[in-house]
């Protein structure tokens, strides 16, 4: 544990990203708001280097955890959040390639506070560097592949007003705990059938539908090193990117109502043709 109730829980989701995990829990010691506790659900695919890294930061929790995929891990960081600290109210949902500037936590806990029917927020999200955008929150086109706004474009200030969105990168996500009750499927808040990819847009489109607001606020900045970009696309495992194909078609499944998917659907049909 490192503090007191301060207001969230900040649960890393992480697999094999050793090197990445020390900046983000270093960044998470710089919050001015100071996470009630530091949760690292982890998939054991380095045991060893695990329990040195454990034995150098005693006052994290880690949970290995079979590899279930991300969605799994994020909802076994919420429910261990709900066991071992039921009265902390967000949790903070990171990917370990992400180094949180010192007012990250504290602005979104701020805003959330002024919106109670903002379920999900997120900050601007910058590429290792801190001069092109990697997301300044996700729009959802009526061709339906989510895209992150901004994405590798040079940071000029244009996305630098707080304003709702669609969604927000699973990588960066402060989560409103109420919520959870309302946005879990057979008990699952992100879905685990994505394993990997799209399950933020999914939970996004989700919140939407059941009236809840979602938040993007451009003081709360972060670092992201994504490792899915369009120049290492080729570099992805298949079996991963068979995810993200998948994916892309089961969320239209679920949340996709059917005089709207008919409204889109010559915009769906002309671009699934060309790709």
């Amino acid at each position: 544990m490192m503090s007191n109730d301060s207001g969230y829980v900040a649960g890393i989701v992480h697999h094999d990203a050793f090197d990445d995990l020390e900046r983000c829990i270093a960044s998470l010691r710089q919050q001015t708001a100071r996470p009630a506790a530091v949760a690292v659900v982890d998939t054991g695919a380095d045991p060893a280097r695990l329990a040195a890294l454990a034995e150098r930061h005693r006052d994290v929790d880690f949970l290995p955890r079979p590899n279930l995929g991300y969605g799994a891990g994020a909802n076994y960081a919420l429910r261990w959040t709900a066991e071992h600290l039921p009265a902390v109210p967000h949790v903070l949902i990171l990917n370990p390639d992400v180094e949180l500037e010192p007012g990250f936590a504290a602005v979104l806990l701020r805003e959330m506070a002024l919106r109670p029917r903002t379920a999900l927020a997120s900050g601007k999200l910058l590429r290792p560097g801190g001069l092109l955008l990697d997301s300044a929150g996700i729009r959802m086109p009526r061709h339906r592949r989510a895209r992150d706004r901004g994405s590798e474009e040079p940071d000029l200030g244009h996305y630098d007003r707080p304003e709702l969105v669609f969604g927000v990168s699973g990588a960066a996500m402060l989560v409103r705990r109420a919520a959870l009750a309302n946005l879990a499927l057979d008990g699952e808040v992100f879905d685990e059938d994505f394993f990997a990819y799209q399950d933020d847009t999914d939970l996004a489109w989700r919140a939407q539908r059941l009236g809840y607001e979602v938040l993007y606020h451009p003081d709360a900045r972060a670092i992201h090193g994504r490792r899915w970009r369009r120049e290492r696309r080729r570099s992805i495992e298949p079996w991963v990117r068979q995810h993200s194909f998948k994916n892309h078609y089961l969320q239209i499944v679920k949340n996709e109502p059917v005089g709207q998917f008919i409204r889109n659907l010559p915009v769906l049909l002309v671009w699934e043709m060309l790709r």
